[in-house]
């Protein structure tokens, strides 16, 4: 049951992560404007680069990292100080290298400082730590209460499109006060060790290969942004990022999953127990299955009341890009899966190197002809044919590397495929009976919630089955 429990956990904490923006942005859509919004995104994308280079995967190969080494407190102590170290030293250097840069880009020079606030925040980020050692029930408490002062920050204090400096620095520092708050915490797991029994020439290597992934995530999750700010408009740019918003809330409840399953892989894989390894790996992606589909299916039908009553007057038409980007949860549930964790986990990132650099050719080769046509629609499809390429690739080198047999992962897929479409037609048909805003969502995100369930209830998929099946052991073991 911990897996559920971290699971939980770890949905919490990615939920809270985003969860303030997005609260915000009905109201930020109508305070700051489009134009603003996108200027925001865009300078963000910017420093998204620094931010990439100040991390060098050290946050994904810390995780693994701690996995390996979480029996051992004086082994895991002594990787936790080395890679803390170098993060450090990363985020000095990618620091130096943003003033650099900003002196010779005379465009959005003071929201760009501002944004910088996250370089420091990415050099105290510790929340590798805790994934590796699976303890998501600590950080959460002291998150919430950060983003919730956030909240009252943006709602007190962003009132004119004048005022996003101010939002940003509200943004920027909240993620900061979260990060060094986990601080806190890791005296119950860590103990000093001398300076003279840290090295640093082992990390070298493996950060590196991992780094390669990460930079074609980042250019693949940016680029959408940075094409439409230098392509089209800054409120094309606004309709995308508002739109991202709303999908990547939703990836939390996906990501959560790989988030959990990770450390739990890497460890069993570290044992030599590949059995509990696939058992764990075909769980996970039937696990995306169950929620990215019927989600997926239930934005395709409240889009349109959705952004109306969500992003207000100013962002008319951007239900198409909300409903086209939601595609993109399934492939990204998968990628998260295979690629993030499973790859990672048992130290064959190659593949997920490799399926990067073909995703990121992809959407810049159809970003480059569908954005000036097209706007933030055409990012939209080109971030789908990106994610579905990044996904098919992965696929494909397990299936070839005898890592992983697709005929199990994807055994319950129909199943899914068929609750989902009693979710559009539940949905579709209530949308069309009612025509208030608010009662069409609510109504039909409750009914087509119903009549999934009882879809799933019918056709037993695996997932439900052994949920089902560790509920009533908890149930029994509380009763004795």
């Amino acid at each position: 049951m911990s897996i559920i429990k971290n699971y939980l956990y770890n949905l919490t904490y990615q939920i809270f992560l985003i969860l303030v923006p997005l609260l915000t942005v009905p109201y930020i859509s109508r305070t700051l404007g489009a134009d603003a919004v996108g200027m925001n995104a865009y300078t963000n994308s910017i420093m998204s680069y620094f931010i990439l280079f100040a991390n060098l995967g050290l946050s994904l190969y810390g995780n693994r990292t701690i996995a390996y080494t979480r029996d051992s407190v004086e082994e895991r102590s002594t990787r936790f100080w080395e890679i803390v170290t170098l993060k450090l030293v990363m985020g000095v250097i990618s620091f130096v290298c943003f003033t650099i840069f900003v002196l010779f880009y005379n465009q959005y020079t003071n929201l760009l400082w501002l944004q910088s606030i996250q370089l420091v925040s990415t050099a105290f980020d510790i929340s590798w730590f805790f994934v590796g050692v699976e303890d998501f029930k600590r950080t959460i408490t002291r998150n919430i209460l950060v983003k919730l002062l956030s909240l009252i920050l943006i709602f007190s204090f962003v009132r004119t499109p004048g005022d996003l400096p101010l939002y940003i620095i509200i943004i920027c520092c909240s993620g900061l006060l979260g990060n060094l708050t986990l601080w806190t915490y890791i005296k119950r797991y860590i103990r000093k060790v001398k300076i003279s029994s840290l090295n640093f020439s082992g990390h070298l290597r493996p950060v590196i290969i991992l780094f390669l992934p990460q930079i074609a995530t980042s250019i693949f999750v940016s680029v959408n942004r940075l094409f439409l700010g230098g392509l089209s408009t800054m409120t094309e740019t606004g309709y995308f990022d508002n739109s991202d918003k709303v999908i990547r809330i939703f990836l939390s409840f996906i990501a959560a999953i790989g988030t959990v399953i990770f450390p739990r892989i890497a460890n069993y894989f570290k044992k030599n127990d590949y059995k509990k390894v696939t058992l764990f790996m075909s769980q996970a992606f039937d696990s995306v299955n169950a929620i990215s589909i019927p989600i997926i299916c239930g934005i395709f039908s409240i889009s349109t009341p959705f952004s109306d009553l969500f992003f207000g007057s100013n962002f008319d038409g951007i239900d198409i890009v909300l409903s086209i980007l939601s595609i993109e949860l399934l492939f990204m549930g998968w990628s998260s899966i295979i690629g993030q964790q499973f790859l990672v986990a048992v130290d064959k990132p190659k593949g997920l190197t490799i399926s990067m650099v073909i995703g990121v050719i992809v959407i810049v080769v159809s970003d480059l002809f569908l954005i000036p046509l097209h706007g933030a629609v055409g990012a939209a499809v080109g971030s789908v044919l990106g994610e579905f390429t990044i996904s098919a690739i992965q696929l494909i080198y397990v299936h070839r590397n005898n890592l992983v047999d697709l005929r199990t992962l994807f055994k319950d897929l129909w199943k899914f495929l068929l609750g989902g479409m009693t979710v559009f037609i539940t949905a579709n048909l209530t949308c069309h009976l009612i025509k208030e805003s608010i009662l069409q969502i609510i109504l039909s995100v409750f009914i087509s919630t119903f009549s999934y369930a009882i879809t799933l209830m019918i056709l037993k998929p695996r997932v439900t089955v052994n949920l089902k099946n560790q509920i009533i052991n908890i149930l029994e073991k509380k009763s004795r």
